[in-house]
């Protein structure tokens, strides 16, 4: 188990305000994985904060509303030299709200980033497990949902482009593959995410994250 303390960059004027929070691991462990992983975390942070500043500076400011960036992390896994920690980053510009998250998944001991390869089985095709964990959920909420908007949401799902490494975090039931909300349907404005239980769906992992 690693330390973990909290970061700010706050700033504020007419026209925005900034509030971004961001952890940094602190270990007697003189690896350069730590280093690295904080070096990442900090690089993610500015580059968002500068993007959204890029974008706004070419508003003019007659036509501007307020708008708020946020960053906001958690800790879902910190134990046997493995941390995962996912950061919500969000603009809320008038009556707009995007998200997304990033998640930092590690192992200090072996120095490597976890990916999902070492999640699962190598005998599973993972992106069809994760695109039917999708469709499922998807189904489970047709009940509330206009069947031209559930027609519209499964063909969503057939237009998704899954990459190899789909953003997801640990945590001590399973793993929680994330998607923006514009990755499912442009017109919901939260956050999407998908359980993968180490119980109910322990014969598709590896031994190594078991």
């Amino acid at each position: 188990m690693v330390l973990i303390q909290t970061s700010s960059i706050e700033k504020k004027d007419n026209l925005s305000v900034c509030n971004l929070n961001y952890p940094i691991i602190k270990s007697d462990n003189k690896k350069n994985i730590i280093n690295n992983i904080n070096q990442r975390i900090y690089e993610d942070i500015i580059s968002f904060k500068a993007s959204i500043e890029d974008i706004l500076d070419m508003i003019p400011v007659k036509n501007r509303c307020l708008s708020c960036i946020n960053t906001d992390y958690y800790i879902s896994y910190n134990n046997n030299d493995i941390i995962s920690i996912p950061i919500e980053f969000s603009q809320i510009d008038g009556l707009y709200n995007i998200s997304y998250i990033n998640s930092y998944n590690y192992d200090i001991s072996l120095e490597k980033e976890i990916t999902l390869e070492d999640i699962f089985d190598s005998t599973i095709d993972y992106i069809n497990l994760i695109a039917n964990k999708i469709e499922n959920k998807i189904k489970e909420l047709s009940k509330e949902l206009s069947m031209d908007k559930y027609i519209m949401l499964l063909d969503y799902l057939k237009d998704i482009v899954l990459s190899d490494s789909p953003t997801f975090y640990i945590d001590n039931d399973g793993i929680t593959i994330c998607f923006s909300s514009y990755e499912l349907d442009p017109m919901i404005y939260d956050i999407s995410t998908f359980k993968i239980s180490f119980d109910q769906d322990r014969e598709y992992l590896n031994k190594y994250i078991l």
